[in-house]
């Protein structure tokens, strides 16, 4: 898979990631629409578009995604540049991003370009140089993740995903973020299989887990007297005993978050 259908995904999917990426967290992404130009007639096609919405004056994001070494990077890109607005709107304002993994692959010979690259319409983002991601920014916290060396990689993804789990963010929001970790890693490994990442990240859904299975045997065992909600504090019981994060046992048994936390064992005064 190509280097920019990832991008592509990831910045349709989680828009504030790419504004975050270029320092200018303030835009508001839902006043864009991100868009695979092809400009047929000239055989020309840019990785992504941020367009600005109805008649907004806000400029136009225009992005490539640079993965090899190239010393026409910019020679190219202004030609985008020029057919894009030559095709679209030759008034729109626009900024051309450059995301390249790690400076070492940009073009050595700059001097013809200085225009572009003294300018406020060119943005170069280097993912290695990223700052890390606050626990909380999981749209950076990828792009981190796209950035680090596979065992690395692997690592940050299992500290990413529980914190994502303990998060107050949607349901949609995590399931996307995890879908994009694994795909990351599959990238970063493709030894492994989507199955394999899953049970290291332990995303399964977690009925389908042999410590699910256990905790619901034991727990209809204990609560068979009791009736469907015995079941289930019992069933949440054991789950707290694997050390099963509250979120998962809410989604699991149906209880309340704060009922579980009830069940968790007080610790012991000294």
């Amino acid at each position: 898979m190509k280097r920019d259908s990832l991008f592509f995904r990831l910045f349709r999917e989680l828009p504030r990631g790419f504004f975050e990426m270029i320092g200018r967290p303030e835009t508001d992404e839902t006043q864009y629409e991100l868009s695979a130009v092809e400009l047929k007639d000239t055989s020309v096609r840019l990785d992504g578009v941020f367009q600005p919405l109805g008649a907004s004056s806000s400029p136009a994001y225009i992005w490539e995604a640079q993965y090899y070494a190239s010393q026409s990077v910019y020679a190219n890109l202004l030609a985008k540049v020029g057919r894009y607005l030559e095709h679209t709107n030759p008034e729109r304002d626009w900024v051309a991003v450059v995301i390249y993994p790690t400076r070492s692959l940009e073009q050595k010979n700059l001097q013809p370009y200085r225009c572009l690259l003294d300018s406020d319409q060119l943005i170069r983002v280097y993912l290695d140089e990223l700052p890390p991601a606050p626990p909380d920014n999981f749209e950076i916290g990828v792009l981190n993740l796209i950035a680090a060396k596979p065992e690395m990689a692997l690592e940050r993804a299992r500290a990413m995903v529980p914190r994502l789990q303990a998060s107050n963010r949607t349901d949609e929001f995590q399931r996307r973020v995890v879908e994009f970790i694994q795909t990351v890693i599959l990238y970063q490994i493709p030894t492994l299989s989507r199955k394999e990442i899953e049970t290291m990240l332990q995303v399964t859904d977690i009925r389908e887990t042999r410590v699910y299975q256990e905790a619901l045997e034991e727990g209809r065992e204990e609560g068979r007297e009791e009736g469907r909600e015995a079941t289930a504090l019992a069933v949440a019981r054991q789950l707290l005993k694997f050390g099963r994060p509250i979120a998962e046992i809410a989604e699991a048994t149906g209880l309340t978050a704060a009922k579980i936390r009830t069940l968790k064992p007080k610790a012991k005064k000294r």
